[in-house]
């Protein structure tokens, strides 16, 4: 089954790519463009803060499936993006086995998670602070899974992690490759779930395979999507559809796939990343194509996360950091 419908993904795109004309491509570029302006009814400009009621620290979880597709660099730019409007952003680098946010940002961790574990030091002790006053929160190489923590080692790490909530307006989770249990927790406990693919056949169908285990364990549960690396808007919009077409036929028990936007393919990110850059490329290039999508996709996550409720697993358990840990013993 799950060799099917990776094959039907592939025939659908296939089949869009052959069938598509310029004056289609033309179309629909016009359309999404027309959609990337606009602005969805009632939303607050990205540089005015909201002036409502704190509803406690939102997350953001951003995750992929499939390893190389962008998401480090999508969490810094779009951590930059939100702190450009006043809020206090943090990324938490969730990748335990191999944690690198704090490379990508040219910072030297001297403490990571590892030390909150073992009680040398406090959680505010090791964040590191980035452009805009971002907070990095650094993973730790080789720590062993949440999963496989003692109670009294979870408790201690929720306690500590709990103290985010006083010092951040939201978090990114930048997570690792693959779907396993480490990954679902975070996934399954946070407010919002980013997902990110590009068009590439590999890509998508890890995303598809990512959507679908969600859909298991969580059901009626929206997905966002990011599509990185496109050449045209077109191509964007085409994953899109071929995620939303295979999700619908094999009925998937989500709420919907909601595409936000996409990043282009640009030389720049690229530099930005691996030319030494002493900047993220949102503030190295604020000018180009890229830099404002990476705005656009800032201000429909803001714009998403103040009407979204948080929806618990368990009534007596309110906050992000709680859930991730109930997640893990399913």
């Amino acid at each position: 089954m799950k060799q099917d419908q990776a094959t039907q993904l592939r025939q659908l795109m296939r089949a869009r790519e052959q069938s598509q004309s310029d004056v289609s491509t033309t179309s629909a570029t016009r359309r999404l463009e027309r959609q990337s302006q606009a602005q969805p009814e009632g939303r607050t400009r990205l540089s005015d803060k909201a002036k409502q009621p704190s509803t406690g620290l939102k997350t953001i979880v951003v995750t992929g499936g499939k390893g190389g597709i962008g998401k480090t660099n999508l969490s810094a730019n779009l951590a930059i993006a939100i702190a450009q409007s006043g809020f206090r952003v943090g990324i938490l680098d969730a990748d335990l086995g191999l944690a690198n946010i704090d490379v990508l940002f040219r910072l030297t961790p001297k403490y990571n998670l590892r030390h909150v574990l073992t009680g040398e030091k406090r959680i505010e002790e090791i964040i590191l602070s980035g452009p805009l006053g971002v907070s990095i929160i650094p993973g730790s190489s080789g720590i062993q899974a949440l999963a496989d923590l003692p109670t009294r080692a979870r408790q201690e790490l929720i306690q500590e992690l709990r103290r985010l909530e006083d010092l951040l307006d939201y978090l990114i989770i930048d997570t690792p490759a693959g779907i396993g249990d480490n990954v679902l927790s975070f996934v399954l406990a946070a407010d919002l779930i980013l997902t990110v693919t590009e068009p590439d056949p590999m890509a998508y169908t890890d995303a598809y395979a990512l959507i679908k285990t969600i859909s298991r364990r969580k059901q009626n549960q929206m997905i966002y999507l990011v599509v990185n690396k496109v050449r045209s808007m077109a191509q964007g919009q085409e994953v899109y559809e071929t995620l939303q077409t295979v999700s619908e036929r094999y009925k998937l028990s989500i709420r919907g796939i909601n595409y936000i936007g996409y990043v282009p393919y640009e030389a720049k990110i690229r530099n930005a990343l691996f030319l030494g850059s002493q900047k993220p490329f949102i503030l190295e290039y604020p000018e180009t194509r890229g830099a404002r999508c990476f705005q656009q996709l800032a201000k429909k996550l803001l714009y998403y996360l103040r009407r979204t409720p948080r929806e618990r697993v368990d009534e007596n358990v309110r906050d992000f950091f709680s859930q991730m840990f109930v997640y893990t013993t399913d």
